[in-house]
């Protein structure tokens, strides 16, 4: 049995894509992820997500670096979130 009040996959997943918003991240909804990305990177500035893998990582979700991109999967989540640092 499960308590009343266990956070369910939405709420782990809205309380990081509020975050990501709040720090000025862009989340797009596509069939097979959530893509965060920078609403600068097109100007050529790469800002680095620090706040945001730091609340990740503290809250259960696996950080996957890749070139350009930071993955993030939740076992309580069926969908990844990929983080996209540069310009599309």
């Amino acid at each position: 049995m499960q308590p009343a009040l266990a956070r369910t996959d939405w709420s782990v997943l809205s309380t990081l894509l509020r975050l990501a918003q709040r720090d000025g991240w862009q989340v797009e909804f596509a069939p097979d992820r959530i893509l965060v990305s920078s609403r600068r990177a097109a100007q050529g500035v790469i800002p680095l997500p620090a706040r945001l893998v730091r609340h990740a990582r503290s809250c259960g979700w696996q950080t996957a670096i890749r070139r350009g991109e930071i993955g993030l999967r939740h076992p309580a989540v069926r969908q990844g979130v990929t983080l996209r640092l540069g310009a599309p």
